[in-house]
């Protein structure tokens, strides 16, 4: 798509900009992914409060980012969009400090954990508007988001070897505050640009004639299940080795290996899925899935290094599934109903995410670190589905 003959260049350092607020962004994830559960236990909550603590905002944000979109394309601009929602996320997460007990703490994390997931979709649309409007790259403005998170998960788990799991806290609070300052950086598109934009949106398609394939809904719901898998990973893993004794620059470690095998995937993507192409790269990632959580609650007698290689398989199982489904995606569904076909999977996998995160308490509560073996049935089950759906998917 050209751009608007009336705009030959991008507003000023729109890339730098962007990377500078993916960065900020993806501090705060960062930190929150592997040391969140950590800072509930150490409020007293059990296993059961901890998966719903960490599922209500996972729930919520199916439902809430259709409205975050409309409300998006609505507002002034996108920055504003994104500051206010920021902005309340930052400052509503200020009542958690106080808070103790499972009721508290499911609202004082809940809201703006869920609001602060919601301003992502005005980003995206900035980025995309750089990449359509402007000629800009977008991995290179999403690897500020990849490199902070590296950092987060190793800086961060060095600084918190130092400090009690109380204080994760205070970690959370300042680099959400620190996202919500950093969007004020991010660029303004210009009113000629985005009145281009939006004439050039697809015609919204029902999610029914998106679904009329059979085979692509076995593919949705193959993936979801896969993603799903994860819930358990997520919600115990830094649980379960800060329990084995690891520390936290250890257990910031691990993730890290998990995110640089992810960015090594994304990053040589396109000749992957030419090489392998779109299904055979969906059953690679289903089938190191099952082998993943089949292996991780034997990894305990390996130490660091068994764990780290484990972690090293979420560039399958994570990473390959996604450009899969991406990949299904651009060859399966016309490119009028791609936007509703992405909303759909995101549907899918945000409630598959969801649920399993709801049932992973309990599952690990009753097994402990051999409930991931609950995960690998699952993953099978997907892996069947995506076999039987080998036909229809070109």
């Amino acid at each position: 798509m050209n751009r608007p003959s009336a705009i030959t260049e991008a507003p000023p350092h729109y890339a730098l900009r962007l990377w500078i607020f993916y960065a900020g962004y993806c501090l705060f994830t960062g930190i929150s992914l592997p040391f969140f559960p950590v800072w509930l236990q150490a409020r007293g909550l059990g296993e059961i409060e901890i998966a719903q603590v960490i599922a209500l905002p996972q729930l919520a944000r199916v439902f809430l980012t259709p409205l975050a979109g409309f409300y998006a394309d609505r507002a002034p601009n996108r920055r504003f969009a994104t500051i206010t929602l920021l902005v309340p996320a930052a400052v509503l997460f200020l009542a958690a400090f106080p808070a103790h007990g499972f009721w508290a703490l499911l609202i004082t994390t809940g809201i703006p954990f869920t609001l602060f997931y919601i301003a992502m979709p005005p980003v995206e649309a900035l980025a995309l508007t750089g990449v359509r409007r402007f000629g800009l790259e977008y991995g290179r403005m999403r690897m500020g988001g990849s490199v902070s998170f590296v950092f987060a998960n190793l800086g961060g788990g060095a600084l918190l070897s130092l400090f009690r799991p109380e204080d994760i806290y205070g970690f959370l609070l300042v680099t959400v505050f620190l996202a919500a300052a950093i969007a004020f950086v991010l660029p303004v598109t210009p009113p000629a640009v985005r009145a281009v934009d939006d004439a050039a949106k697809p015609e919204t398609r029902s999610s029914r004639e998106v679904l009329g394939n059979r085979a692509f809904l076995s593919v949705l719901v193959a993936v979801g299940l896969l993603q799903g898998t994860h819930a358990m990973l997520y919600s115990f893993g830094s649980i379960e080795w800060h329990a084995l004794g690891y520390s936290a620059f250890q257990i910031g470690a691990f993730w890290a290996c998990g995110l640089i095998a992810e960015i090594s995937m994304f990053t040589f993507a396109r000749p992957i899925a030419a090489r392998f192409g779109a299904h055979n790269l969906l059953v690679i990632g289903a089938a190191a899935t099952v082998v993943r959580w089949a292996v991780f609650p034997l990894m305990p007698p390996l130490g660091f290094a068994g764990f780290a290689v484990v972690m090293a398989l979420h560039g399958l199982t994570f990473a390959a599934t996604f450009v899969g489904a991406q990949h299904t995606i651009a060859r399966m569904i016309p490119e009028r109903m791609t936007a509703s076909a992405q909303g759909v999977l995101a549907m899918v996998t945000g409630v598959a995410m969801a649920v399993a995160t709801s049932l992973a308490g309990p599952i690990y509560q009753a097994l402990g670190i051999n409930g991931f073996f609950v995960m690998v049935p699952v993953a099978a089950v997907a892996l069947v589905m995506l076999a039987l759906a080998r036909g229809g998917v070109r």
